[in-house]
């Protein structure tokens, strides 16, 4: 592995025996051939799950990790490559790390292909898988933290795509052992364990789960505010109404899970749609004023619907559950 240099400050590793370098998008790599992974952008090469990709139909997967992987053991890999030297993404997380590192290095990644997908899942769809995932998942997160980033000060005050350069750079020289390593950074995964643990321990406890299969609907009455893995990873459905308990009344969340948000090979338990018009519906059957339903977008990838108060933060609705767990479960029920 050798380090070279780039205009801007930018900072890229090489690895020589795969010829070629990572490089956070910039329009400029549209001079040279090159590969997308996770994301999508104009041009090149695209191995993604992100709506409008352009990946090879015998590529394709649940993931874009689980893609880079398939194209590791494509025997036609170097062919579709051809001239490409740069490997580039748009964004940073968790999937799009593992999915660079699979194409800069894909026998070393093959060797860790299970632990990867399961890295991918936990950090892209929020899926409970294992336990050393999590904490993947936990610090790669963290280094993007401008509070707790073990980087902090080499990324402050620098552009998107310098400030990325240098937190995929330090990761993928981190890789493969940080997959089994990140156990030993706990200052930067243990509150978030912790809060989960407890809330998928008190779940069963503080709150009813209800199914509606033929809405594709997960209701979840709870006494007490639950962590979002803990809640989505009950739901049978990947449509998840929550209602908690407070004061003043219930607090609702209607949530898409973000899985419906990517296009996958698993189709996802229940479409997503534009559901502004029932947030006017509900606004008409409140019995008092101090919010207004509000829709993020079908677009979004936290896609939600709650009652939310003059700052924006979700607030108590006067509708009793039944009404409005009946009145989406009918429209629900018209788009499966």
């Amino acid at each position: 592995m050798t380090i070279c240099s780039r205009g801007g400050g930018a900072v890229e590793w090489m690895f020589a025996d795969r010829r070629m370098i990572f490089t956070y998008y910039d329009e400029r790599l549209n001079a040279v051939p090159f590969i997308c992974v996770d994301g999508v952008v104009e041009g090149g090469l695209n191995v993604s799950h992100w709506p409008g990709n352009r990946t090879p139909a015998h590529l394709k997967a649940d993931t874009s990790t689980e893609m880079a992987l398939r194209l590791a053991r494509d025997p036609g890999r170097d062919d579709w490559l051809g001239g490409v030297s740069v490997v580039t993404n748009n964004h940073f997380d968790t999937d799009g790390l593992l999915s660079v590192f699979a194409v800069l290095r894909p026998e070393e990644a093959l060797r860790h292909e299970t632990a990867m997908i399961q890295a991918a899942r936990t950090g892209d769809f929020g899926e409970w898988t294992t336990p050393d995932a999590f904490k993947f998942d936990a610090v790669v997160t963290a280094y993007d933290d401008a509070r707790r980033s073990p980087i902090a000060s080499e990324i402050r005050g620098k552009s998107e795509p310098e400030r990325y350069q240098i937190i995929y750079d330090r990761l993928l020289s981190s890789l493969p052992d940080l997959l089994t390593g990140a156990a030993a950074r706990k200052e930067l995964w243990g509150d978030r364990l912790q809060a989960t643990m407890r809330s998928m321990m008190r779940i069963g406890d503080v709150a009813r789960v209800r199914e509606h299969d033929a809405a594709r609907l997960t209701v979840i009455e709870a006494t007490e505010p639950l962590d979002e893995m803990a809640r989505f990873n009950v739901a049978r459905h990947h449509r998840v109404l929550t209602a908690t308990r407070s004061a003043g009344g219930f607090v609702y969340e209607m949530a898409f899970q973000i899985f419906s948000w990517f296009e996958t090979v698993t189709p996802p338990r229940g479409t997503r749609f534009d559901l502004t018009e029932v947030g006017a519906r509900l606004d008409h059957m409140e019995t008092a004023g101090g919010g207004r339903w509000t829709y993020t977008g079908d677009d979004s990838l936290e896609s939600r619907l709650y009652r939310a108060g003059p700052d924006g933060s979700p607030v108590a609705s006067t509708l009793p559950l039944e009404s409005l767990e009946s009145l989406l479960m009918g429209v629900f029920e018209a788009r499966p």
